[in-house]
């Protein structure tokens, strides 16, 4: 053969071989079958009306989809990778009265949620849509990412306001506030929740749940619990329909310099950054918990009532997670719950062996909680695995500046009625959710969300 005809079949074989290779390297698309129910007991719901969005881990693509058609809905040509999956449904408060015999004037809205689901070839999953706990009691207002360390408080600033969600007058009185513990890394192994990475609680030394209840699901597991305080009566502390109460980590004006505990001088250079507490309703203060030796920060104002210490695990003041790694709950104490003080505690599941100085945290049932918020880091790469389960908070929420940023979450109004609001609480809180640029104590009309 003629070597100039050789030289060109060997470059045209070179080609289709190389082109075959292009095509075969080539990412091919996958698909998502997704099954959704959801019921109540025995009662089940129409689930055509329901919408379902996947988010791409790696790349924030989002996809969405509207009508579970017999109950079935399909991403058809995904990339392949890592997805989070949040569901919803609305029901009527007509049907879910007919359907349970439950009167509501509400509607009820059912939630799934997972995260980190691995889509790397063809996938069919079931999604169980279930109703979230819905209180008169919710968080209002959030405010944990503190503001700039140098020109404002840095985590000093931070609170929480907690809001009458009701049409009925409720009283604050023994009315608890916590922290729940989880693990701050996404490493698996023995002691993990296989696909989310979170502690498996059921294997906690010396765990104990109740009949037919499950450790990682019907409980979340405090590090800290403070109470607003009681006079015996119950009715010290009212709060009216669409009011709220505001409980500081430190209750005072952090808008101004001041003196510490050791009489050291706090200078605040921008006070625009930050928030006068010194009105706040509560605040939390540890000093006469931690055996009177004062935290340089933890200053006490004694006109603000400082709640009760319920349990706290470690450190010397109470202080919000300010990247975003950190999850509360609320709940009221009553004749119908055991005493907080009986409730058990356990280690984490990956430590094997107990002494004194082993960390424990409280175990408190799902059923006591009446609202609960959990938080994440705005940048997927940094986010840790959630720690509430479904039933409380479906998918986190995150204030989109992050750490240090003044800005604070704040619930979303549903709907005013005769001038008072209702707050949305869905218990999907990315959902619920909004956010101030800055920090707003003043509960008035600016510290609302429309």
């Amino acid at each position: 053969m003629n070597r100039n005809l050789i030289i060109i079949a060997m470059l045209l074989l070179t080609v289709v071989i190389g082109c075959k290779k292009s095509e075969d390297d080539r990412v091919q698309p996958v698909s998502l079958n997704l099954t959704i129910q959801a019921q109540e007991g025995d009662v089940s719901f129409d689930v055509s009306k329901s919408t379902v969005k996947i988010t791409n881990r790696s790349t924030s693509e989002a996809y969405n989809a509207e009508g579970a058609t017999s109950g079935k809905i399909t991403f058809a040509n995904i990339t392949p990778g890592s997805y989070d999956i949040a569901a919803v449904l609305v029901v009527s408060a007509q049907e879910y009265t007919q359907k349970t015999g439950v009167y509501t004037e509400e509607d009820v809205t059912f939630n799934a949620a997972l995260e980190r689901l691995d889509v790397s070839s063809n996938t069919e999953k079931q999604l169980d849509l279930v109703i979230g706990k819905v209180g008169n009691w919710v968080f209002k207002q959030i405010y944990y990412a503190g503001s700039d360390p140098s020109k404002g408080a840095i985590f000093r600033d931070q609170f929480l306001e907690i809001y009458n969600n009701s049409n009925t007058l409720l009283y604050a009185d023994s009315l608890y506030i916590g922290q729940v513990e989880g693990k701050n890394n996404n490493n698996s192994g023995q002691y993990f929740q296989s696909g989310s990475n979170q502690y498996d609680w059921s294997q906690s030394i010396g765990m104990t749940v109740g009949a037919g209840l499950d450790a990682n699901n019907d409980y979340v597991y405090a590090n800290t619990l403070f109470m607003v305080p009681s006079d015996g009566t119950g009715k010290k502390y009212p709060v009216q329909p669409g009011q709220s109460i505001i409980i500081a980590a430190t209750a005072i004006d952090h808008t101004n310099s001041y003196a510490d505990n050791n009489g050291t001088s706090v200078i605040i250079t921008d006070p625009n950054l930050t928030v006068n507490l010194s009105n706040a309703d509560f605040e939390t203060n540890l000093i006469s918990y931690l055996g009177g030796v004062p935290y340089k920060y933890d200053i006490d104002n004694p006109k603000v009532t400082n709640l009760d210490v319920a349990y706290f695990v470690s450190g010397n003041d109470m202080v919000l997670n300010a990247l975003g790694r950190d999850a509360y709950i609320l709940f009221k104490a009553n004749q119908n719950l055991p005493a907080v003080k009986n409730l058990p505690a356990f280690a984490t599941p990956d430590q094997r062996e107990i002494t004194a100085t082993t960390n424990k945290y409280l175990q408190i049932p799902v059923s006591y909680i009446d609202d609960a918020v959990e938080i994440m880091h705005p940048t997927e790469s940094k986010r840790v695995p959630k720690r509430l389960p479904n039933v409380l908070d479906a998918v986190r929420t995150f204030v989109p500046a992050g750490q240090y940023s003044s800005q604070s979450l704040v619930r979303k109004t549903l709907k005013t009625v005769n001038g008072r609001r209702i707050l949305k609480d869905t218990n999907n809180s990315s959902e619920d959710f909004g956010y101030l640029n800055k920090a707003d104590v003043s509960k008035s009309a600016s510290s609302f969300i429309d």
